[in-house]
């Protein structure tokens, strides 16, 4: 059950089009919706000189500061319409912000793209650090969001603790849907596996959700690149999964599914960690 959302925004049109959706999952749900924008401290790009610091630090402080009322404009016009919505503004680490007003809300939704300054300092995304970092499933919402339904859904399973994690958390959307599809990608025995998932989907079905099987199969290729391709083909509205069963920095570096689907996917991703 859902009562409490969190939606940060931005002064994007990103930013817009996410507090929309977050609009309209708080009017399925029956949520209060709450807002947020945390303004990042002025970073200045060692690129200048000592005497130009001061200078520079002062435009960047008025140019966050216009942002933080931009995007309070954008949730006062886009939520006017909510039964029970309340903004919240704060400043410094954008991740420890949203994070600390994450531990009294069920959901958080953040964007795919939000970073919090420059890519040499901060080279993970907003929110992929939310996801690790807040102890709250995660909504991760693409730039080009477009409505909200949630008519069709796919769960990335492989009985890790994350999955069964977002799989859980996740319930209150699954009972929205009108299809539900179990992907796993079979790497293991195979026996297994299908008793797994068969067990999965009458612990769905006692919640009143009915779902269909999806085993793909790698043939010599990375299961993550598998799993990847398959979520990409556009074939859903929502896609759940547990997020970095192994530590963020490795699969940053090396590569993995929680890194790859959440920079690529074009439908919203909730994550659980």
């Amino acid at each position: 059950m859902l009562r409490d959302l969190l939606v940060h925004v931005d002064s994007s049109e990103a930013g817009r089009r996410r507090v929309r959706f977050a609009v309209g999952l708080a009017a399925r749900t029956g949520a209060r919706l709450s807002g947020i924008h945390v303004a990042p401290s002025a970073e200045v790009p060692p690129l200048y000189k000592p005497s130009q610091v001061d200078e520079i630090a002062g435009q960047l402080t008025s140019r966050l500061a216009r942002e933080t009322s931009a995007a309070a404009a954008i949730f006062s016009t886009e939520a006017s319409q909510c039964a029970d919505a309340s903004w919240f503004e704060a400043q410094g680490d954008v991740v420890a912000g949203i994070c600390h007003k994450a531990k009294f809300t069920d959901m958080v939704i953040v964007g795919q793209d939000e970073r919090q300054g420059a890519v040499e300092r901060h080279p993970f995304p907003i929110a992929h650090a939310v996801a690790v970092r807040c102890g709250r499933p995660v909504l991760v919402v693409p730039a080009e969001v477009q409505g909200t339904s949630l008519a069709r859904v796919a769960l990335a399973w492989d009985g890790s603790r994350e999955s069964v994690r977002a799989l859980h958390d996740a319930l209150p959307l699954l009972r929205l849907s009108q299809s539900l599809d179990i992907v796993t990608v079979f790497a293991r025995d195979a026996d297994r596996d299908a008793n797994e998932i068969q067990s999965l989907q009458q612990h769905l079905t006692r919640h009143g959700i009915e779902s269909i099987a999806c085993a793909l199969r790698p043939l010599g290729t990375d299961e993550h690149e598998v799993l990847r391709r398959h979520l990409e083909q556009g074939l859903h509205d929502l896609v759940v999964m547990g997020a970095y069963s192994h530590p963020m920095w490795m699969e940053f570096v090396f590569g993995g599914a929680s890194e790859s689907i959440l920079m690529s996917s074009k439908v919203p991703v909730l994550v659980s960690h």
